[in-house]
């Protein structure tokens, strides 16, 4: 296995993708605690990690944009298992308009996502960080979305945002590298799947969207997951298996970079 022993954070665990990646981590051995705001969702992602890998999941409800409330789960994570190894923040908001042109939007409709999502990912990355340091390892992993290289139009600010956290992500691994901690950023493409899921931010965002276009939300979601080099959409399993490759020792290698798990929907 992969990760055998290894500790790992989810932040988000309760959404579709976090609660992918949260399984896949178990089943490669890792034992996962699951951090996210709603409780019903973390209890369903806690059953289907359990069913994935060998050990109880740890749930507990985290206010990811504050800094004192990731503190302390933080800390209470290492009274448990006395280190962190993997941190991966797949944090989701319902914060953002598409289907608008930029020059509609207020300027608090455009700085808000940018303001949250960077918030989210320095509060947790930086917490993980400061123990990692002091272990000298760890693994930082974000997540970021295609419009951070590929400018889409009436996209809002996702793009924005994606680059923001993008920046964050290699430039802490210029500043954690010495100390033994890798830091970077998976960058997939839009996940239909991801959407189904009853209540899911992305679901509400591209409703609205959908509406906004005057099509119906599955050819939206069709578009979105298209543009794939193999003409099927990325899964969030495969975001997944992406996550628990990088957060191994198999990927030393890779440190200060994004990662293109966009099927070739967006070329490097």
């Amino acid at each position: 296995m992969l990760l055998e022993d290894k500790v790992a954070v989810v932040y988000g665990a309760g959404g579709a993708v976090g609660s992918a990646v949260a399984q896949v981590l178990a089943r490669e051995g890792a034992e996962v605690f699951l951090a996210g705001r709603t409780r019903v969702k973390l209890d369903r992602a806690a059953e289907a990690v359990e069913a994935s890998g060998r050990r109880r999941a740890q749930v507990a409800t985290v206010d990811a944009l504050d800094e004192d409330d990731v503190g302390r789960h933080l800390d209470s994570v290492l009274n448990v298992a006395g280190r962190v190894d993997i941190s991966v923040n797949a944090v989701g908001f319902d914060n953002g308009e598409q289907g608008i042109p930029l020059t509609d939007l207020t300027a608090d409709d455009y700085c808000r996502p940018i303001a949250e999502y960077t918030r989210t990912h320095f509060v947790t990355a930086k917490a993980a960080g400061r123990q990692m340091v002091a272990q000298r390892r760890g693994v930082i992993i974000a997540l970021s979305n295609p419009m951070a290289k590929a400018p889409a139009a009436l996209s809002g600010c996702f793009g924005q945002y994606a680059a923001a956290v993008e920046g964050l992500a290699t430039q802490l691994a210029a500043e954690l590298g010495p100390d033994g901690v890798r830091s970077l950023c998976l960058r997939p493409t839009g996940m239909p799947a991801s959407a189904l899921e009853h209540d899911s931010a992305p679901g509400r965002m591209w409703r609205r969207a959908a509406e906004r276009f005057g099509i119906g939300i599955d050819e939206l979601l069709e578009t979105i997951g298209g543009g794939t080099l193999s003409g099927e959409p990325v899964s969030t399993g495969d975001v997944a298996e992406a996550a628990a490759f990088v957060a191994s020792d198999r990927a030393k290698g890779l440190t200060g970079t994004v990662i293109n798990v966009t099927g070739g929907a967006v070329a490097d």
